[in-house]
Order: structure tokens, then C-alpha cells, then sequence
């Protein structure tokens, strides 16, 4: 299999009960089995062929070489496989894939046995779980399109232009659905002011998200004021995690 190398730092021990955790926001190579990755221009869930070898207890450079076997065709490892490089304990660099769900299930479909069938079962629950997180991630970005615009409607419709609008309807909406700003919940919880914060939300934070960013679209560009649009959206953030608490008994 022919594919073009790219470094990557040393990849994190991975836990075996970071697999069993399905609540997890498994979103790159240090965090989880299954991670969030930019492949072929688009956000796709992925797995290596390290997180592959460890979990179904083989040899990696045999499970390498079972990934250079394949009887695939060029288009499908293309779309499927990514071959970098990544740094061991040593410091030396080292081979290894990237795999799309559709790669996974292609390698591991000749891996036989009880535990192998029982870590199948929980890749394809991961992948399951990773693919609806990507897809809420995008949606959030779909719908901040749609306050984006309706900010700049009412601002037509106006005649002037309120530099200080993106910045506080967004920091409304986090305000909200984390407790925080975006910035101070990224310094609270560990990570860079610079960071994606959507990178480290769970599905249900970033669902929460979207369906505030979506009414509060709405609310802005039919005029409501900033202390009714407040309101409405504490109301929806309170049915919404009352809902999921009835959905988690």
C-alpha cells in the first residue's frame, strides 16, 4: 500500500477503560481508540493501527503488515488509510495507519476469537459514537452561520453596525449551556484560550449548543431584547438537560 508519511509526535498510553467509556469526547490520538481527524478536507472518525495492535493484543508491526496485505482495491485504500510516522519511547520514528471505520472493519474482519469479537463490538460502538459527535459539531458551525446572518440583518435593517454583537450573543449562549465563556472554560478545564472548544464538548454539551445558537437566531432577528432572549434560552437549557436526565434514568 502506497501512502505518504507525515510525522506525529509520541502518541499517549490509552487506557483500557477510556474504550468502555462511551460518554467520553474521544477527539484525537491521546484522548481515545476511536478520535476526530481532518482526512480527505473533511472531520472523519478514525482509529490507528497502534490503537489496533494494542487492544487486539498483536504485534504491531504484524498488524502493519496485515494493512499492506490487504486485498483492496487502490480507491479504497486511499480513502480508507493514511500512513504516517510517529515517535516512540526511543524518540525514533516510527511507521504506522490511520483507518476509517470502513478501513477498520476491512483489517479486523479475519481477527477471530471471543475477545476479538468483543472489542469489534466496541470499535463499531465507538465509531457509532464519534461519527454523531462529528455530526453535531458540524451542525453547531451550520447554525452559528444562522446567527451570524441574523445579526447582520437586524444590523440592515438598523443602519449601523454593532461590533460588540458576535462576541456577546455568543458569549450568551455559552454563558448558558457551560456556565462560563468560552475562555474561561477552556483555562478552567485545562486547555490552550486558543483552542476549539467544540474539540473537548460531549455530544449533549454541543447538542445543547446548536439548539440554543438556532433560537437565539431567531429571537434576535424577530427583535426581542437581550433580558427576553436570556430568559427563553434558560428555559430551553433547563427542558433540555431535564430531558436528558429522563432519557440517562
Amino acid at each position: 500500500m502506497k501512502c505518504n508519511a507525515i510525522e506525529k509526535p509520541l502518541m499517549q498510553e490509552i487506557s483500557i477503560e477510556q474504550i468502555f467509556n462511551l460518554d467520553l469526547p474521544l477527539t484525537n490520538e491521546k484522548d481515545g481508540a476511536v478520535f476526530a481527524h481532518k482526512f480527505k478536507g473533511d472531520l472523519v472518525a478514525m482509529t490507528t493501527s497502534l490503537i489496533v495492535a494494542k487492544y487486539f493484543d498483536k504485534r504491531h508491526d504484524n498488524v502493519i503488515q496485515a494493512i499492506k496485505n490487504l486485498d483492496c482495491s487502490e480507491e479504497f485504500n486511499a480513502l480508507n488509510f493514511q500512513a504516517v510516522k510517529y515517535v516512540d519511547e526511543k524518540g525514533e520514528k516510527r511507521p504506522m495507519y490511520r483507518m476509517t471505520r470502513d478501513g477498520f472493519m476491512f483489517l479486523v474482519m479475519g481477527f477471530t476469537g471471543k475477545k476479538a469479537a468483543k472489542f469489534k463490538e466496541r470499535f463499531i460502538s465507538l465509531f457509532n459514537k464519534m461519527h454523531s459527535w462529528i455530526n453535531q459539531r458540524v451542525k453547531l458551525s451550520s447554525n452559528q452561520h444562522l446567527l451570524n446572518d441574523a445579526i447582520q440583518f437586524v444590523e440592515l435593517q438598523r443602519g449601523e453596525k454593532d461590533e460588540h454583537s458576535h462576541a456577546r450573543e455568543n458569549t450568551l449562549i455559552y454563558m448558558i449551556a457551560l456556565g462560563s465563556s468560552k475562555k474561561k472554560w477552556l483555562r478552567v478545564n485545562g486547555y490552550a484560550p486558543d483552542d476549539d472548544i467544540r474539540a473537548h464538548l460531549s455530544e449533549s454539551q454541543l447538542e445543547l449548543l446548536d439548539l440554543l445558537t438556532s433560537e437565539n437566531a431567531v429571537m434576535f432577528k424577530l427583535g426581542l431584547s437581550y433580558r427576553e432572549r436570556e430568559s427563553r434560552l434558560k428555559d430551553t437549557a433547563l427542558f433540555f438537560w431535564a430531558k436528558q436526565q429522563r432519557k440517562a434514568a
